[in-house]
């Protein structure tokens, strides 16, 4: 998508994951020994918070790879991808437990324009809900979109 076909309040249903006992020992044996440790015991295992955030971010990226290959199909010129200044407020609200599955989406909140006219910065809110409804992880980051190069 362009700069130009963002819309504030629009919002994207991204995909979900599901964390699987096995899932998050795999990660945790990577990544985080604490989840090792816990796993020692009978008790449901809890996923990292950054395991969460990392499986939100693969369904970022096949959202996008999807909607650049449906514009490809439909022979439209594809944007270039730009970089992202940041996030912030980074937070996990209630814990993802083994058997948990996250429903992960996005809502745009603001867009303006930079002083490089080939890129307009869009901001969003970034969500991932539980089965139950409950908030898992959010956060608030800025992407640079290219804009609609303009007809001569």
């Amino acid at each position: 998508m362009f700069y130009e076909d963002f819309r504030i309040g629009q919002s994207a249903s991204l995909g979900e994951a599901t964390f699987s006992r096995e899932a998050i020992l795999a990660y945790g044996q990577l990544f985080d020994p604490r989840i090792i440790a816990a796993a020692r015991g009978d008790a449901p295992l809890a996923a990292s918070g950054l395991h969460v955030a990392a499986a939100g971010m693969r369904q970022i990226v096949d959202h996008r790879d999807g909607l650049r290959a449906a514009m490809a199909d439909r022979g439209e010129r594809l944007p270039e991808l730009g970089v992202s200044p940041g996030f912030k407020s980074l937070r996990w609200p209630h814990p993802v437990r083994e058997g948990d599955t996250v429903g992960y989406s996005m809502e745009t909140v603001s867009k303006r324009e930079t002083s490089k006219p080939k890129w307009g910065l869009i901001g969003n809110t970034f969500r991932g809900v539980n089965q139950r409804g409950e908030e898992v992880l959010v956060f608030s980051s800025v992407v640079l979109v290219a804009r609609r190069p303009q007809q001569t």
